[in-house]
């Protein structure tokens, strides 16, 4: 992440408690601040944080520190902190030959020795221009010779400056400690107020301090006097520096105590934590302090010397029309990364986006340049181009399009998107021969055949590695655009390496030039000139350099890189770093850099403090690691990557050599992934300590026992989501926003994986919603899926991330960049298969909590049928079809295509790979038996194949007859036993038998017949044959025994012997019929029973046997028979559904379902086998499905041309067992009362009755006919319904029918409230009010109602008549009363208030809304509306009180009326509503609506079409929301805000919505089952039955 880098300036010697106290408890806060505020990291480089002063950093590498936190900080980069004392005055480390001689001069003149001097100072003619620099031991801050040349200097300088030897200007060098250093650098070196805002000081001035010091600090104090009060204030005034005064006066008597500056610490503490949390709130530069080096920034750097090939790509992309792309070739390391570099590099920014966007300024005309490293997979590369070419369109980007298969497809057309556009596009790859692919195939297929105009395309490949170029060529060959890099030569290299020289004022002597030749003429790799650089440079004038002074080679130049920062910084500093740098997956910050090496006991305990011992808190220096990062600069980069600035190799060689000098033993690299994945898992985090055994004896007097301590390390905590925000948005997907853990998502997978803590990576990553989440916002969901799909093939939750994996896959469209959708999208898809995986109870407690997190929302209480999620398999990178498939070992699928390859995928998996004998040979079939495979060619030689031993194939010898001679042999069966095999070819009269252990000796058994299957017992082979015929041989001698034939004559099919009963032989004809033999002896069988199939319409499709239930599956076109095995008869028969025909069937394992494929259908049928019903249709979007095929028991795959779809057997076990009636017509009746119960009809003879907590239908009640109107009453206990036209009054708790009344000619049915009288309504005739309990009519009702309902009171029936509203007497069947509005308007719709029973709202067809009191017939005009159209009748719903009325839902808008405000609202949808509700209480409406399709080539087969929404109707605000996976067809809201939803097969979903804004909560879900034990799937409804007579009878008259 972008990170706020702020430099310490203090004066060591009176500072060291205050930076003790910020080190330990204000940056740890302001850290932790950044990163949940603003998603920054923070950085504190104190150089004197290091106990030791000789390892403090020189005067120069301080100011390269404080310069690269200017350069690179994100916010505030500037802490100066000045006390009560000036410090040490800085000694000057490089001083020019001239200056220096006038010192001396000076020296000797004043009759002082110079002695100090010279063994101080060495002079180097190879600075520029020549000096004399301090020695190696004043460096490392010797102070007694330190002190000593600065009272030299202190003595003779002055004079100097006298005499006009030197100026004012240049003494004052020698004059200044380096706190003022820094503190003038900070301030004269910024380039704009914008930078020195971001500078704080903080000045701690001390009255009456203790005077007891020696007179020579009195200089110190004027110039301490002089900084404070002079130049600082100076830098407040022109608004270059905040500074802040504190003074602390002291007692006389006690001076400056410790309690006085613990105090003031305290308050500095609390200061600067407030200063800087503002500052970066204001100042915090997010535009471009995330961007980090781009790629041309950073390779650019390394272009040294012009090369030619600048003017060839300068030239193509200046070209009008390129039809072919640039490819440039270069050998490793020749400079091709740099060269394309340097030619971004002539470009300007314009959008800050990941890979990178820029803009040429010099060569083109405003072109959009991207710019990409190809060392990633093809995928990835893919979608980053493609996804940045949409952004700089403003081009709406389809996420269904991040799968490579569509990928690759539409990569030209995205290219010609561009071409469209007035600014050119500039396409760089860089290293495309890097491309990782892991079938080691190479395809640019996903090339365009010819750029489209304004499109121009530069390539950069090696010129042999992966066959890139070959292929570039072959798919190019008419290009003459490719262009090599020509090797430099030595004259280019010294240039080179001068012009280095120079840039860092620094020059080489002739002797040493001479070895720097040798060494340039060896290897002239621009690399390697760079390193020659970094060791010559420090070379001095003095050195002898030797032929071994230089390696030849880039290896061993970079080795010794290493070594010369292994002396500077120490072995295990070094190995450390660069080891974690180097397996780090996408490289690493630098302070998490400085993080790992806290908790690195061997570097972390170099640091600690002697005063402080033993410490409760302990970090690594952020300085040393910031040195050794400057050390490594130019090496090791900077580059964005997903907002977070991590640093990298420049060069994979740098890689190599780490690899080979420090990572060679596999446990190492194994140990520091598993440091690594402690880091992003936050093992050290929250004041966890973590242990370490030291020892420390300040005096060194005696030995120190070593001591195991618990430190806390200061590691920050690690959570999936750093921070959070809110929008001003309505809508409750956009309402929050988060700031997640990129850092931990990118990284702690990997390590996990590698460490081998597999269960770790699966229970704390793949199923933390926070992970899924942060991927998905990071538009990385396809990555996701794939990491959820490698995990599924470890030891652990397989099944569990398996499902996780599929349903993700399912839903990326409406997922990707949305993880808000995530846990509503989940609990629809995964809450009714919970019960299967309670390993994800913990997952589904994570999305119940962030699903009540918000305080509104809603809860799955009922969950309808799921869609079942399914995997696709399909062989890597092949366009070739599947031809056979053929299931091994029962969990592995053999695959042949149209090429003639082989693949296998295991289901339990997911592994595949390539069945490759010889890439000569082309397979043309397969079958199997168990473990083994036979593999027919398309040369007719076949293959054995032990999937137990994977790398063994025996060629079987092929054995020709007269009769095959054929060009092809096709093989028709295969079967092994213990101890042979045998296999027969398609239209042959021979079957094949040979010993399992030996393939030389084939044996063939002659038939009269065509052979169509084989069977065999211990002792005996039988071959089923066409014409009904069966031979019988001996399986030892292969002598024939017998034949018999069966009384058909058809062709066998199958030979079935039953379990433990050798004797008895089934045979089953192409008919469908049986036939039992009895075999006991094999000379002589004989016919026993015969079982004649009565089906006529075709020959037996294919054949099932479960094994468990004895039962076999004898599928045919028109009809499904399940025969018995034990008693051989037909136990039951399923038809085919009309003008439909079977191509497949199979069964469940406990039998209980059948899967079924129909012709020209593109899903699959599911039926339960003891009712008949279709319970379920899957769907994996084939339209040409080949073949169902049963795996394992546990999974149920389709065969399609292109891949293969997969189910879990028990997921459609769950699916088909949820209850629904099957058909879209469903109409859901309930009952305020009933919370327990709900009543559905579907158009059929059926009332279903429900059970609202389980799902399940508990009773059916069935009808003499459809089921036309049903009423329930208020306490539930009467059900009455209208069908064929008698009504039905059933009693709810008995499922007793008390009447069966005919001659009503009803075609309505109601209730009154009190729940003691029916209600029928006629349009043909009288309508009636009669008795529940008796029957007995109470009065006729003579006019023909519309939309009639009963008054709260069950007093009238209220209906309209010609549009008149009418009220009529329930008692006496009268007109009691009616409605007459102001302008004598028809009535459109009306409704009474259930609050105000004696009032109905009213509305007219002219626009106006009344309230009409029944008591006094009085009208109360309400409302005019300026549409009078507004009102739709079928739409109009009132609340209780009358305060709410929806009048209409019009598109996407529904119209409310808020008629205590006497104002009219519209609500806005997310799409075409289709389905609206109004809350009793008026409060909420809910409504359905059907989101527009923006990608119409979309594949996931869990896209969310439908949302449910419920919105607060005061304010319009969004409270829940709800992707629905299937399509509904009606709704309905209960008063305790339970939503009603039927879907279009039937189902029902019942939906919880909560707003605890209002105090609406629910506690009531589907996750609160899970682990409750579930009802049996296959119990049957009970089924009530009707009367069978009428037992009432009414006269009808007009």
């Amino acid at each position: 992440m972008p990170c706020v880098k702020v430099y310490l300036c203090s004066n060591p010697e009176d500072s060291a408690e205050e930076r003790r106290a910020l080190r330990e408890t204000v940056f740890p806060r302001l850290r932790d601040y950044c990163r949940r505020r603003h998603g920054l990291d923070f950085r504190v480089i104190d150089p004197y944080e290091v106990p030791n002063p000789q390892q403090w950093p020189s005067q120069q590498v301080r100011m390269q520190l404080l310069q690269e936190c200017r350069g690179s900080s994100a916010g505030p980069f500037f802490m100066g902190l000045v006390g009560g004392q000036y410090g040490a005055v800085s000694v000057p480390e490089q001083v020019e030959v001239s200056e220096f001689q006038e010192i001396l001069l000076m020296c000797q003149a004043m009759g002082l020795s110079p002695e100090t001097l010279e063994k101080s100072y060495q002079r180097d003619e190879n600075a520029v221009p020549a000096s004399f620099c301090l020695r190696r031991q004043v460096l490392a801050y010797k102070e007694a010779t330190t002190e000593a040349l600065r009272e030299i200097l202190h003595a003779v300088l002055p004079q100097c400056v006298f005499e006009g030897r030197l100026s004012s200007e240049k003494a004052q060098k020698y004059f200044r400690s380096g706190l003022e250093n820094e503190l003038r650098f900070a301030v004269e070196k910024s380039t704009s107020d914008d930078e020195t805002a971001r500078c704080f000081c903080y000045v701690h001035k001390i009255i009456n301090r203790d005077k007891r010091v020696p007179e020579e600090e009195a200089l110190s104090d004027e110039r301490l006097a002089e900084l404070a009060e002079r130049f600082l204030p100076s830098t407040v005034s022109s608004g270059c520096m905040a500074v802040f005064t504190t003074t602390s006066e002291c007692d006389r008597q006690f001076g400056y105590t410790a309690a006085m500056r613990q105090k003031y610490t305290e308050g500095l503490c609390e200061q600067v934590y407030s200063d800087f949390s503002n500052a970066i709130d204001r100042t915090v530069r997010k535009e471009t302090a995330h961007a980090g080096d781009t790629f041309g920034q950073i390779y650019s750097q390394l272009y040294r010397t012009e090369c030619v090939e600048v003017q060839h790509i300068k030239n193509y992309l200046q070209q009008k029309d390129t039809k072919y792309p640039l490819v440039v070739i270069g050998q490793p390391c020749s400079g091709k990364t740099v060269l394309l570099g340097h030619c971004a590099n002539q470009t300007k920014i314009i959008n800050v986006f990941y890979p990178l966007m820029f803009q040429v300024k010099t060569w083109l005309n405003s072109p959009v340049v991207i710019t990409n490293f190809a060392n990633i997979s093809l995928s990835q590369l893919l979608i980053s181009v493609s996804h940045q070419i949409a952004s700089s369109l403003n081009h709406p980007w389809d996420p269904c399009l991040e799968d490579i298969a569509k990928m690759k497809e539409v990569f030209p057309d995205i290219l010609k998107l561009a071409s469209s556009s007035q600014h050119p596009l500039v396409l760089i790859l860089d290293g495309l021969d890097q491309l990782s692919d892991q079938t080691g195939l190479v395809d640019f297929t996903w090339l365009p055949a010819s750029l489209p105009s304004n499109v121009k395309l530069v390539i950069s490949t090696t010129p042999s590695k992966s066959r890139t170029l070959s292929t570039l060529k072959a798919r190019y060959f008419d290009s003459n655009l490719f262009i090599e890099m020509k090797p430099m030569d030595k004259k280019s290299c010294s240039q080179m390496l001068r012009y280095l020289l120079q840039s860092s004022q620094r020059r080489i002597t002739s002797g040493q030039q001479m070895y720097v030749n040798e060494s340039l003429k060896q290897c002239t790799l621009p690399l390697h000139v760079e390193l020659v650089f970094r060791q010559v440079r420090s070379w001095s004038s003095e050195l002898e350099a030797t032929e071994d002074s230089l390696a030849k080679c880039v290896h061993d130049n970079i080795a010794r890189f290493f070594e010369k920062l292994e002396d500077e910084y120490g072995q295990a500093l070094v190995t450390r770093s660069l080891s974690l740098v180097t397996l780090s997956r996408y490289g690493i910050t630098a302070t998490e850099l400085t993080d790992i090496l806290s908790c690195d006991d061997d570097n972390a305990s170099k640091f600690l403090q002697p005063e402080n011992f033993p410490p409760y808190k302990l970090r690594f220096p952020e300085a040393v690691t910031e040195s050794l990062l400057l050390s490594l600069k130019g090496f090791l980069v900077t580059r964005c990557l997903y907002g977070a600035d991590v640093l990298f190799w420049v060069s994979r060689h740098f890689k190599l050599v780490v690899y080979e000098r420090y990572l060679s033993s596999k446990s190492l690299a194994c140990e520091l992934h598993h440091t690594l994945a402690d880091y992003f898992k936050g093992q050290w985090a929250y004041g966890r300590a973590k242990p370490l055994t030291a020892a420390w004896d300040p005096d060194a007097t005696s030995s120190v026992t070593p001591t195991k301590m618990y430190i806390d390390r200061l590691s920050p905590g690690q959570p999936w989501v750093l921070g959070a925000f809110n929008s001003n948005s309505t809508s409750i997907c956009t309402m929050k926003r988060f700031l997640f853990n990129v850092r931990k998502v990118l990284e702690l997978p990997f390590h996990l994986l590698q460490s081998n803590r597999f269960e770790e990576l699966s229970r704390d990553v793949m199923m933390s919603l926070g992970f899924q989440q942060a991927m998905l916002d990071m538009r990385l969901g396809h990555e996701l899926v794939s990491w959820l799909e490698e995990t599924s093939r470890l030891v652990v939750y397989q099944r569990e991330l398996g499902v996780l994996a599929s349903i993700l896959k399912q839903s990326l469209c409406s997922l990707q960049g949305s993880p808000a959708n995530l846990p509503l999208m989940m609990l629809s898809a995964l809450l009714p298969f919970l019960q299967l995986f309670p390993e994800l109870d913990e997952y589904a407690k994570q999305i119940c909590k962030e699903c009540n997190g918000q305080g509104t929302g809603v809860a799955v209480v009922l969950s309808p049928t799921p869609p079942v999620p399914s995997s696709h398999w399909a062989p890597a990178a092949s366009p070739a079809s599947i031809t056979e498939v053929s299931v091994a070992q029962g969990e592995t699928a053999v695959v042949i295509l149209n090429d003639g390859s082989g693949w296998t995928w295991n289901v339990k998996t997911h592994e595949s790979f390539q069945i490759s004998p010889s890439h000569k040979i082309k397979f043309t079939g397969v079958k199997s038996m168990g473990n083994i495979l036979l593999l027919s060619t398309q040369c007719n030689r076949l293959f054995l194949w032990d999937m137990n031993q994977m790398a063994c194939f025996e060629e079987i010898t092929v054995l020709r007859s007269e009769s095959n001679q054929k060009d092809h042999l096709s093989v028709e069966g295969f079967l092994v036993s213990r101890e042979k095999m045998f296999w027969w070819y398609r239209g042959e009269h021979y079957a094949h038998m040979c010993d399992t252990d030996n393939t030389l000796k084939i044996l063939q058994l002659q038939c009269p017949n065509i052979v169509t299957c084989v069977s065999c017992t211990r002792n005996s082979v039988y071959c089923g044959q066409e014409k009904g015929a069966v031979s019988i041989f001996d399986i030892h001698s292969s002598r024939p025994l017998a034949t018999c034939i069966c009384p058909t004559a058809a062709s066998l099919i199958a030979l079935h012997f039953c379990e433990g009963d050798s004797g008895t032989m089934v045979c089953i004809d192409m008919s469908g019929s049986l036939f039992v033999w009895d075999t006991q002896s094999s000379f002589d069988p004989m016919c026993v029973e015969e079982h004649l199939s009565a089906d006529h319409s075709g020959d037996v499709l294919n054949m099932d046997l479960s094994e468990g239930n004895d039962v076999l599956l004898v599928c045919k076109k028109s009809q499904i028979l399940f025969w018995d095995m034990n008693r051989y008869y037909v136990e039951d028969r399923c038809n085919a559904p009309q003008g439909s025909n079977f191509v497949q069937a199979l069964l469940s394992q406990d039998s209980h379902f059948i899967f079924a494929l129909l012709e020209g259908c593109s899903f699959l049928l599911v039926w339960k086998w003891s009712s008949g019903q279709c319970v379920l249709t899957l769907s994996a979007g084939c339209t040409q499905v080949l073949k169902l095929i049963k795996m394992n028991d546990t999974h149920l795959t389709e065969v399609t041309a292109k891949g293969l779809n997969t189910w879990d057997l028990d997921l459609i076990s769950v699916a088909a067992s949820i209850s629904k009636t099957g058909v879209k017509e469903t109409k859901v009746v309930m009952v305020e009362a009933l919370v327990d119960h709900f009543y559905t009809t579907d158009g059929t003879g059926v009332v279903w009755r429900w059970d609202a907590h389980s799902g399940k239908v508990t009773s059916h009640f069935v009808h003499h006919g459809p089921v036309e109107a049903l009423a329930v009453s208020p306490n539930g206990e009467y059900v009455v319904a209208l069908a064929s036209g008698d009504i039905f009054v059933w009693q709810s708790k008995t499922g007793a029918n008390l009447h069966r009344i005919c001659g009503s000619r009803a075609s309505r049915v109601l209730i009154t409230p009190n729940g003691s009288f029916g209600v029928s309504l006629s349009e043909q005739g009288l309508s009636r009010v009669w008795k529940l309990v008796s029957g007995n009519v109470v009065c006729c009702i003579s006019p023909r109602l519309r939309q009639a309902v009963v008054s709260p009171e069950s007093t009238f029936l209220l209906g309209l008549q010609r549009g008149i509203l009418m009220a009529v007497n329930l008692w006496s069947g009268y007109v009691s009363k009616s409605f007459a509005s102001f302008d004598r308007s028809p009535v459109l719709a009306f409704s009474p208030l259930l609050e105000y029973p004696d009032y109905v709202i009213v509305v007219t067809s002219s626009g106006t809304l009344c309230s009409w009191r029944l008591s006094d017939d009085s009208v109360c005009l309400q409302f005019q509306t300026s549409d009078p159209f507004l009102c739709h009748p079928g739409i109009f719903q009132v609340s209780l009180d009358g305060n709410y009325a929806i009048l209409s839902s019009v598109a996407s808008s529904i119209s409310i009326l808020d008629l205590s405000q006497h104002k009219l609202c519209s609500v806005e949808g997310e799409g075409q509503i289709k389905h609206v509700c109004l809350h009793v209480s008026g409060k909420y409406a809910v409504y359905i609506s059907d989101l527009p399709i923006t990608h119409l080539g979309c594949s996931c087969k869990l896209q969310a079409r439908f949302v449910l929404v419920a919105v607060r109707v005061s304010n319009g605000k969004t409270v829940a929301r709800l992707p629905l996976l299937k399509g509904p067809s009606g709704l309905s809201i209960m008063e305790n805000m339970h939503v009603y939803v039927v879907y279009n097969d039937g189902s029902v979903g019942i939906y919880a919505i909560t707003d605890a804004d209002e105090g609406i909560t629910t506690s009531r879900t589907g996750f609160a089952r899970v682990g409750e034990e579930q009802p049996d799937s296959c119990e049957e409804p009970v089924s009530w039955l009707p009367l069978a007579a009428p037992t009432i009878t009414w006269v009808n008259s007009t």
